[in-house]
């Protein structure tokens, strides 16, 4: 079979200056697929679209495919919604296959625009349903065994130029473990992947490394949730890639809670681990119980200053717009992304992703302020909060990138300009926000 498959690209938002890197899921299942001799292309439409819709334009492989695979996350939903009409409209005969975190929240959603869906993980079905054995609309994926899952295949990417033998990637792609212990109420990591913490085998793992330093990288991204919410068995990875000893930096995310055991993180410094990303979330006590965090603001801020003091570097991830969260404390938490010492910081607005329990509240209290996906990402205002006006939260978005970034003279510039790009985008979104006050509706 030709098979392509799809990550659509977002609309123009707050990450838009982060490295883009590819969704792992097409690369897992087009693995899979190559293995048993399908033809099999993925397309991350960041690296170049598959569809143009000022003139109509589809990729040529797109309309000759027999089966096209869509995986959408909530604000790339609408994108891959018109790239699965326009393939069914350029070739009626392709059957449209639509999964990802998205559609596995809402199948009957998607399902108006694909033959059928794949919901949770696809690794498992991913043969049956491409080659026709299952035909069921929604089709339900099953927690894998990820240590059967077969390693990416980067050469299936498309747009993406080979120098010196190796993809013109600036971070190598890698896995070592699937769901997060936590279930924090924002998040549909545990929605997607589970609460049981799926660690794949160290030597699978130090092989992927060794491929991917084989093929000319030296950085990566471990793309887990929680890198070491197993550290025993995370130890036993880091010992053998430092006895590898190869010329390989990497980063991940972590909870604050690594900082607990400090001969892991002496073992991640070892091991070529270079930053933390960490998610703080607030320095809010009160918005940190809103979330469902496990933390304290002590623990917080003692976490990143160990994590500091044995050589690491530390991401801190942010979000603004708690029901908690009054101007006064946002302002805390903004002042202490800096005061942290933290090297590089992400700001999101709270929003509610479809799966998750803050969705299903914020439904229910019929809070969310848009019908569209496009703005669900993050750096748009898409709820009513509780003591801050949704334009004002807007504002404190931006006020806190140009505030940590601004103390040095290529990050500021860099903010500067992203924003005037993000507001010339967004000026009807702001003025539409400009019509709630605090307590509007």
């Amino acid at each position: 079979m030709k098979i392509a498959l799809v990550e659509p690209r977002p609309p123009f938002n707050t990450y838009y200056f982060f490295k883009k890197l590819p969704l792992l899921g097409g690369l897992f299942l087009g693995a899979i697929l190559k293995e048993v001799g399908h033809e099999v292309r993925v397309f991350k439409e960041d690296f170049g679209p598959v569809l143009r819709e000022k003139n109509g334009w589809l990729h040529p492989y797109l309309a000759a495919a027999d089966a096209v695979g869509i995986t959408a996350i909530t604000h790339t939903a609408n994108r891959a919604y018109r790239i699965a009409d326009a393939v069914r409209a350029a070739s009626p005969r392709t059957r449209i296959i639509m999964g990802g975190a998205h559609p596995s929240a809402l199948p009957d959603e998607a399902l108006q625009h694909a033959d059928q869906v794949v919901t949770g993980e696809g690794e498992s079905v991913v043969r049956d349903v491409f080659e026709g054995r299952r035909r069921e609309r929604i089709v339900p994926g099953p927690r894998v065994d990820i240590d059967t899952v077969p390693m990416v295949d980067l050469s299936l990417l498309q747009g993406v130029r080979a120098r010196r033998g190796k993809p013109d990637l600036p971070i190598a792609p890698m896995m070592a473990s699937r769901g997060c212990p936590y279930d924090c109420v924002f998040c549909s990591v545990t929605k997607m992947f589970g609460r049981r913490y799926r660690v794949r085998n160290s030597d699978l793992v130090l092989e992927e490394v060794l491929r991917r330093h084989g093929e000319g990288f030296r950085w990566g991204f471990f793309y887990d949730d929680n890198f070491a919410a197993s550290p025993e068995k995370t130890k036993i990875f880091l010992e053998k890639l430092i006895r590898a000893d190869i010329d390989f930096s990497w980063n991940s995310q972590f909870s604050v809670h690594v900082a607990r055991d400090r001969e892991l993180l002496r073992l991640l410094k070892r091991a070529g681990c270079a930053r933390l990303f960490i998610g703080v979330e607030s320095f809010n006590p009160a918005a940190l119980r809103d979330y469902g965090k496990s933390q304290t603001v002590e623990v917080v801020r003692s976490s990143i200053e160990t994590i500091i003091s044995e050589g690491l570097a530390v991401h801190s991830m942010f979000i603004l717009g708690a029901d908690s969260d009054d101007e006064d404390a946002i302002d805390t938490t903004i002042r202490f992304s800096r005061e942290s010492g933290s090297r590089t910081a992400q700001f999101s607005i709270l929003f509610p992703i479809p799966g998750t329990e803050l969705y299903t509240r914020m439904v229910e209290q019929k809070r969310i302020l848009v019908d569209t996906w496009d703005y669900f990402d993050g750096s748009h205002a898409v709820l009513r909060p509780r003591l801050i006006s949704p334009y004002r939260l807007q504002q404190k978005l931006i006020h806190a990138y140009k505030y940590f970034y601004g103390a040095r003279p290529l990050h500021w510039l860099v903010s500067r300009v992203g924003f005037l790009l993000w507001k010339a985008g967004n000026r009807g979104y702001l003025r539409f926000l400009r019509g709630f006050s605090k307590n509007s509706l």
